[in-house]
């Protein structure tokens, strides 16, 4: 499990995932978009990134999408470096999709590995288990000061597989994370390039304080970065969607999550 502590009264997560640099529907109108977010990410000391997969189209001759789009992997890999260098010190880590599972699956070597020891930040594989702690605590241990986080939040995020063209069917994929990881107060996924959140409620056991409690989860679909115009989408008769991340803001004074998408 993968440990991040923001000591201010709240934080925010942006999972950003499915930008498919290199892919043509990676447009204008999708660098604006996913720019914004990054700039909003460098002016808040209290707000992290989380990299989804996808981050590159990784077309082969092969693969579903056509080689011929706009950019080779090398130009994908040194575009998406310097996208992401003003905010490397704030991105938690990097998990991978299915366009960089077909570099691993050719060549057993992820293009994610060498990008994330370039920013210096956590190469998650595929999937992601994170303690994000908030705001800030002290308490005294044998007569010891100690202090601790708040209000801890855990998050289970992964890529995900499979397809959907309805809404349930797209964040039903999320929903199957909870069957990996049971007790996560946030599951992430992507693939399916929705902008989705709905909650839903559990009863858990609390063996210190010997009862049954409620626990609200969140189920996000984090979103993707392509334009739907001449794109595989409007190609395969799928649905225009909203391009852009979710934004979760996590309170450090009471356990408290809000998701904007």
């Amino acid at each position: 499990m993968h440990f991040v502590w923001i000591k201010d009264d709240h934080a925010y997560l942006i999972p950003v995932g499915d930008i498919h640099i290199g892919d043509r529907a990676f447009a204008k109108k999708s660098l604006k978009k996913l720019k914004g977010y990054i700039e909003w990410v460098e002016e808040r000391d209290n707000a992290r990134i989380l990299l989804m997969g996808d981050i590159f189209n990784v077309a082969t001759r092969n693969s579903a999408t056509t080689p011929f789009q706009t950019m080779s992997l090398k130009e994908e890999m040194e575009f998406a470096l310097e996208l992401f260098e003003p905010v490397k010190s704030k991105i938690i880590g990097a998990i991978d999709g299915n366009h960089e599972y077909r570099a691993i699956d050719y060549m057993d070597y992820s293009p994610l590995i060498p990008f994330c020891h370039a920013l210096g930040i956590k190469y998650f594989e595929y999937s992601a288990a994170i303690l994000f702690g908030v705001g800030r605590k002290n308490k005294g241990h044998k007569g010891k000061k100690l202090i601790r986080p708040n209000i801890l939040y855990t998050i289970y995020a992964h890529h995900t597989t499979g397809g959907g063209s309805t809404i349930g069917g797209r964040i039903n994929r999320v929903d199957k994370l909870r069957q990996i990881v049971v007790n996560a107060d946030i599951y992430l996924g992507a693939h399916n390039h929705a902008l989705i959140t709905a909650p839903a409620d559990v009863y858990v056991f609390d063996p210190l304080h010997k009862k049954v409690v409620r626990q609200r989860q969140y189920l996000v679909d984090c979103g993707s970065y392509l334009e739907w115009n001449g794109s595989y989408a409007e190609k395969r008769m799928y649905p225009p969607l909203k391009i852009g991340s979710p934004r979760i803001r996590l309170d450090g004074v009471r356990k408290d999550v809000h998701v904007s998408i």
